[in-house]
């Protein structure tokens, strides 16, 4: 450090910067010295060091955003991927939500139940999980139209079965991640039991050729549904047909059925009129099969019967005008769409309408004054009107 006292501060002696004495007259120099150097002012930087502060300064300004920029870099990736992650967490969410089990069971419980056979179609399956077609669905849609058996079907596929005729079970998968759920239908065998002869089976207007044990026939392999079954063959020299309503239930087996050849109706079979090169018809045996029931005709010829059955033919051809049934009974119906009966000298009115039919198969709606309704099954045969339920043969008067 630089010497600041050159003079004695007591006699003005010039003096050395080893001295700690004054040699002219002894004055203590170390205490003047210590209290001249709490005097001065600190040292200002010098000039030249003052760029080097600036710049170092500088520096550090400069450098903190670059490095701040590098850990914004840095850190983009790890957003992008948390983005995904979310975005592809709640996908997932409403995904399981949209395609879960109980949304599309409740779907098929619905498709199922609908009564078009091409809507069933759509979620139904065989038993080797090969898809189901409209024509194979058929019997379950005519089936379904009973609120019995569509109850039932619903409760089967909302209690999701896995055995049984009628199962809810995995078939694919949505979006390769959500299992996809289909109807899978079994399929059961109809035994018939008849003595005829050559015995011929159509089913719902197919010809099939069952398996024949001595007279018992197994037509093997049926979906569940209403099924529209004759059997056509001979008895002791007559040719007779059965024609019989089919029903392959949910649950259980199908009741067998046992078709006596004495109990048939014969069948009109054409006959050559040799004069005129025309053919002509031989009509049913009313002896054989009418009775009388308390004055009331009926009838032992067998037809299909179903009143659950609709479709768009409303032809009320062959049923406008008065009919009786022995000598209790009469009906007329009004070509407006109107009608009166008696019973026993009891007379009922009313409004009816055709609500099916299939050639001469057909099923009315007969609504009372008090607006209560029912439909009943009827068939034209031979220029007779037969309410096939109740089996009430009506000729027109």
């Amino acid at each position: 450090m630089q010497d600041v006292l050159k003079f004695c501060p007591n006699c003005g002696q010039p003096i050395k910067p080893t001295d700690d004495f004054c040699p002219n007259c002894g004055f203590d120099l170390r205490k003047a010295r210590l209290e001249a150097q709490s005097t001065q002012e600190p040292a200002s930087t010098s000039p030249a060091e003052a760029p080097k502060a600036t710049q170092s300064a500088t520096v550090a300004a400069s450098t903190q955003p670059a490095q701040q920029q590098v850990h914004k870099r840095r850190r983009w990736p790890w957003i992008v991927v948390g983005a995904v992650v979310v975005l592809l967490g709640a996908a997932y969410l409403g995904g399981s939500m949209y395609y879960g089990q109980n949304r599309q069971v409740a779907e098929l419980a619905d498709e199922m139940t609908s009564g078009d056979a091409d809507d069933m179609a759509e979620v139904a399956i065989a038993n080797d999980g090969t898809p189901l077609t409209e024509s194979d669905l058929k019997p379950l849609a005519r089936l379904t139209k009973n609120r019995l058996y569509r109850s039932t079907l619903r409760t089967m596929i909302m209690d999701k079965q896995t055995n049984g005729m009628v199962q809810v079970v995995k078939q694919g998968s949505y979006l390769l991640l959500f299992p996809k759920y289909k109807v899978k239908l079994g399929t059961a065998n109809v035994t018939v039991k008849t003595n005829l002869d050559a015995a011929a089976f159509t089913m719902d207007g197919n010809q099939i050729q069952p398996e024949n044990r001595s007279g018992s026939y197994t037509i093997a392999s049926q979906l569940p549904g209403l099924y529209a079954l004759k059997l056509s063959g001979t008895h002791e020299g007559s040719t007779k047909d059965f024609n019989r309503e089919v029903i392959v239930p949910l649950k259980g087996q199908p009741e067998a059925l046992t078709l006596d050849a004495a109990t048939a109706a014969k069948t009109v079979t054409p006959t050559h009129d040799a004069t005129s090169g025309s053919s002509t018809s031989e009509s049913h045996d009313d002896d054989d099969d009418d009775y009388d029931d308390n004055g009331v005709t009926k009838t032992n010829r067998q037809y299909p019967s179903d009143a659950s059955k609709r479709n768009d033919n409303h032809s009320t051809d062959g049923v406008v005008g008065r009919w009786e049934s022995g000598d209790t009974a009469t009906f007329n119906f009004n070509s407006d769409g109107t009608y009166t009966a008696t019973s026993n000298g009891t007379p009922t009115n009313g409004k009816w309408e055709v609500v099916y039919r299939d050639g001469n198969i057909l099923n009315i709606k007969f609504t009372k004054d008090d607006g209560s309704s029912v439909v009943e099954p009827f068939a034209l045969d031979d220029g007779d009107l037969i309410e096939t339920n109740l089996k009430i043969k009506w000729d027109r008067d």
